[in-house]
């Protein structure tokens, strides 16, 4: 009996730390990890995601979504 139960906790030890792997990964590739590295995704009005300088227009009304919150901006000059 007592093998029996030292080998379930055992598993469930295991299954525990598998887990926490688990959880760590996905937590490492949500969005939202990014944005807390410092990154932010620049969108257009209409919701879609700016990817480049050549994508924008002088004087385009522009939402930043940061880590801890959003920012507007607005483009006045191009990067190209």
């Amino acid at each position: 009996r007592d093998r029996s139960h030292r080998s379930t906790s055992n598993a469930v030890n295991m299954a525990r730390e598998e887990l926490l792997h688990i959880v760590a990964r996905v937590r490492s590739l949500s969005p939202q990890s990014t944005l807390d590295r410092g990154y932010a995704v620049v969108q257009r009005a209409d919701g879609s995601v700016a990817r480049g300088p050549e994508e924008l227009r002088i004087g385009e009304k522009l939402r930043l979504r940061l880590a801890l919150g959003d920012a507007h901006a607005t483009v006045s000059e191009s990067g190209e």
